[in-house]
């Protein structure tokens, strides 16, 4: 009778049949961000801004937006990975940023507290209320079956009109003197007077991307958001309460945005019912970068986190080298994240057709789009082409390209 295998022998053939862990690691989807990352730097080194890129002011701002932007993009990610989505971000960080400031003010001038016990009850209540709008968004999903789409657009549009209401379209200005927690908390580096200090939001970040990654990869709640996520059906058949589980996902997205929201909030010195407009896309944006499916049950944080990495990087790159950045920023971080999403497609198991040998050179045309579009401004340089005409020609090419390209095949 022969012998059972032993567990490490077991274990070591079961590691041998899957592909070794280096390449696991440089195909993944952080490796490909990493990759980018790294070009665009190496891109800039090369340029006429490179002084101004890696100057340390620039670096520390870069590493302030990453640190603001994921902070409420890990949310975002959570009820990604369950198959959800949260659209109401940017409205909840301008409703919570006003709250907190109309709370705060109010309880410093018609109460005995002192400033530092106005501000912690302000944020805890308000951290409180942003906790129970996800429960809200929760119960109307799950228990009323209402798509996530349509209840959060609903709560994006509702807390975006009562942040205007709840000071007549006004900003509600916080005095950094006497109330300086959330300046520094938003401002503030460490080390404060050396030549480069970390911004407190990254600092923030590393903490809470720490204890989400740790509920994700270590937890039965994280084991419970990948399976709703990738069969909710089965996954509640299978005995596991997925009201709970939703509740959790959408809770720690609201918590999220309200922290994001005191952020904001301190940032600028003031609660202003305009502010985060369109984040709620950014962060949707940030967590397909990092390797989130919009259908459910992938995601991480570091993905995410090195998604912000990107956006932001990106964002900077246009500010430094075109004429007028703030109108070409949502066109590059639109065409960023079509780009994640072919990513995915490309990276997926069912996309073997894509890397067929014989395929290889119909997804070569790719890069061959940008080639020919320098090659049309080196043939004419003294020709004007305006920038929607270029927009429009590189979307023909595109589309051109797509055609070439073999269908997909199914999914056994």
């Amino acid at each position: 009778m022969p012998k059972a295998s032993s567990p490490p022998d077991a274990l070591q053939s079961a590691a041998s049949s899957g592909p070794p862990l280096a390449a696991r690691i440089f195909l993944s989807r952080e490796a490909s961000v990493v990759f980018v990352l790294l070009l665009l730097c190496a891109m800039m080194a090369f340029s006429s801004a490179r002084s101004t890129f890696f100057s340390p002011r620039n670096v520390q701002q870069i590493l302030l937006q990453v640190g603001l932007l994921s902070i409420f993009a890990i949310g975002e990610t959570v009820v990604i990975i369950t198959g959800g989505i949260d659209l109401s971000l940017g409205s909840l960080i301008a409703f919570s940023g006003m709250l907190l400031a109309l709370m705060v003010n109010a309880l410093d001038a018609h109460t005995a507290l002192f400033p530092l016990a106005a501000v912690m009850v302000g944020l805890i209540l308000t951290l409180l209320i942003c906790i129970g709008i996800g429960a809200w968004h929760s119960a109307l999903i799950h228990r009323v079956r209402l798509p996530a789409f349509v209840v959060t657009l609903v709560s994006l549009l509702v807390l975006r009109s009562q942040s205007l209401i709840m000071n007549s379209h006004q900003q509600i200005p916080m005095e950094a003197k006497r109330f300086p927690l959330f300046d520094w908390l938003a401002n503030g580096k460490i080390p404060e007077n050396g030549t480069f200090g970390l911004p407190v939001p990254i600092l923030l970040l590393a903490a809470i991307g720490f204890a989400v990654h740790l509920i994700l990869t270590r937890t039965q709640m994280g084991r419970y958001l990948y399976s709703v996520g990738s069969n909710e059906q089965a996954t509640e058949l299978s005995g596991v309460n997925v009201a709970k589980v939703k509740l959790f996902a959408y809770g720690t997205s609201a918590l999220l945005g309200g922290v994001a929201g005191v952020l904001y909030m301190g940032y600028g010195g003031q609660g202003d019912p305009t502010a985060g407009q369109s984040y709620e896309l950014y962060a949707v944006a940030a967590a397909v970068v990092g390797g989130a499916s919009l259908t459910g049950g992938q995601g991480s944080v570091p993905g995410t986190i090195l998604g912000a990495c990107l956006l932001n990087t990106i964002r900077s790159v246009i500010l430094l080298t075109l004429a007028q950045p703030d109108l070409w920023n949502d066109t590059v971080v639109g065409g960023v994240l079509m780009l994640a999403v072919l990513t995915t497609v490309f990276q997926g198991k069912d996309s073997r057709a894509f890397t067929h040998r014989r395929n290889i050179w119909r997804v070569a045309l790719l890069p061959a789009v940008w080639i020919v579009y320098r090659l049309i401004q080196v043939a004419y340089p003294k020709a004007e082409l305006h920038p929607t005409a270029a927009f429009l020609l590189i979307i023909a090419m595109l589309l051109v390209v797509i055609h070439l390209l073999p269908q997909r095949e199914n999914a056994a």
